[in-house]
């Protein structure tokens, strides 16, 4: 029989090395822990028992809760395709001003410096413009 103090232990370390690795792995592997000790505070089981609990617990949340908690993990996630989008740039230095960085634009607009102007998308170092 392992002591219960023991997996307890190992399954905080576990958790602890989570804050580290960031794969959720080891959090569910460090819940499984958990559980298993504190269940061999109540049931007395052989080591066998404690580990094969551990496994099975580990392996239920590994499939159960990973892909829920990824996808609120990463919901805010920047894209990277960010200045592609459409928005609002206002003409400085004869240079659109959009999304923090002045771009080129068709100079036959006649475009004055404090216009704005509506953007479709950037296109390498330059913007598309509305109309």
């Amino acid at each position: 029989m392992i002591p219960a103090y023991a997996l307890l232990a190992f399954g905080f370390l576990l958790i602890l090395a989570e804050l580290m690795s960031a794969s959720l792995y080891l959090l569910f592997c460090g819940l499984g822990f958990l559980v298993a000790g504190g269940a061999s505070f109540f049931v007395d089981m052989s080591w066998y028992i404690q580990l094969c609990l551990a496994v099975f617990i580990t392996l239920t949340l590994t499939f159960t809760l990973k892909n829920p908690l990824k996808k609120t993990i990463n919901k805010n996630e920047i894209k990277d395709d960010f200045l592609n989008e459409s928005g609002v740039g206002e003409v400085k230095e004869n240079m659109v001003y959009y999304k923090g960085t002045l771009w080129h634009f068709d100079n036959s607009l006649n475009l004055k410096n404090g216009d704005k102007v509506e953007i479709l998308k950037t296109q390498g170092n330059k913007v598309i413009l509305k109309g």
